[in-house]
């Protein structure tokens, strides 16, 4: 499945963590000169909801200090936090910002809009080259690790012609080249093999941009996207993140895309490779058995729980073979995505245009157990 789909970070703090969680999501751009007095007002607000939730006041504190402490930068976008009285456990800048704040109280965190309004906090590669070497940058989120690489190969300029091959040194020029763009090559390989990032967008003069992937190996290839836009010397300015965006953005929704054809393939098959409903979804949670959980509307739903997090049913009943009491009533909204990444699944959003009993569905491992 596509590393862009449903990956929420930092799972492992939410399933060790004990609740209850405070679950926010906001619009938290700093497009204006006001930004900062906008922010307090509303932190202020969200302080007011969570004190009408019923939260406590160390857990409305840590949640104010996270708001109010973070670096403010020019940015417009959204911004999602989960935490306990223990601390922050999830801060995340989302690429685009909610259409209304959310704010909640509950024994489970709420993780939808984490998968609903993808987080900016994605790895990819900007290798912005010319004939001399190249600049290569490492982004994740608002972190930036830079490398400069210049190649050993001089003359690049040839005398007359330029770099077609016509000048008196020619041929040194072009050998020149060859060896500064496998220079790149091999450092932009070894990059890339050790943060493994979702693309990498190759930016600079076009004749050596198709010489640089002509000699990348295919695992590293395959990532490439060279956008019609930046030089090296420019390197990431407003045009160049602005192709970024949207190429992010439009493989999140192929994904995403790709996954509910699955769906719809496996359940015109009816091979068992596909379920849907809550009663089906919260059995197949139970055997280990999702891979992927689609997310449609879940309104108001509900579900019983037991003490494990996958211990999931629509009925007191089920649970009964499990040997395991009902303990909690629980939001399906909740309670589904929290099961589902405590077995290792992916959390897919989905649209209306996909109907789904109940708004929920999942795309299994292996056909569950019958029963």
């Amino acid at each position: 499945m596509t590393a862009a789909v449903g990956r929420v970070r930092h799972v492992h703090r939410l399933l060790d963590a004990n609740g209850p969680f405070a679950s926010l999501y906001f619009d938290d751009s700093h497009d204006a000169p006001d930004a900062a007095s906008r922010l307090e007002v509303t932190c202020a607000d969200i302080v007011r909801d969570l004190e009408s939730l019923g939260a406590e006041a160390k857990l409305t504190s840590v949640v104010a200090a996270a708001i109010l402490s973070a670096r403010p930068r020019v940015r417009h976008g959204g911004r999602g936090l989960i935490a306990t009285v223990d601390g922050v456990l999830v801060d995340e800048d989302l690429v685009v910002p909610p259409p209304r704040r959310q704010v909640r109280v509950s024994e489970l965190p709420y993780v939808v809009p984490l998968v609903e309004h993808p987080s900016a906090v994605r790895t990819y590669v900007v290798a912005a080259i010319d004939h001399v070497g190249a600049d290569i940058g490492v982004h994740r989120g608002d972190s930036v690790h830079c490398e400069t690489v210049e190649g050993p190969g001089f003359p690049v300029h040839e005398n007359n012609a330029g770099i077609h091959g016509w000048g008196d040194n020619g041929h040194r020029v072009q050998e020149a080249i060859r060896k500064n763009v496998r220079a790149v090559a091999d450092k932009l390989t070894e990059i890339v093999d050790h943060h493994d990032p979702e693309v990498v967008f190759l930016i600079g003069q076009d004749r050596v941009r198709a010489q640089l992937a002509s000699m990348l190996p295919e695992r590293v290839c395959a990532r490439v996207v060279r956008p019609r836009v930046g030089a090296r010397h420019t390197g990431v300015d407003q045009v160049v993140r602005q192709a970024i965006d949207l190429e992010l953005g439009r493989r999140l929704v192929a994904a995403t895309d790709e996954v509910a054809e699955r769906f719809l393939r496996e359940a015109r098959r009816g091979s068992g490779g596909a379920v849907e409903g809550l009663a089906a979804v919260c059995k197949a949670l139970r055997e280990n058995a999702v891979s992927a959980l689609l997310l449609g509307d879940l309104a108001d739903a509900t579900v019983h729980g037991a003490d494990a997090a996958t211990l999931l049913a629509t009925g007191i009943d089920e649970l009964a073979a499990f040997g395991e009491p009902v303990t909690r009533t629980l939001r399906a909204d909740e309670a589904l995505p929290f099961a589902a990444l405590a077995s290792g699944a992916d959390l897919v959003p989905v649209g209306p245009d996909l109907r789904i009993l109940d708004g929920v569905a999942a795309l299994l491992r292996y056909e569950p157990l019958a029963g």
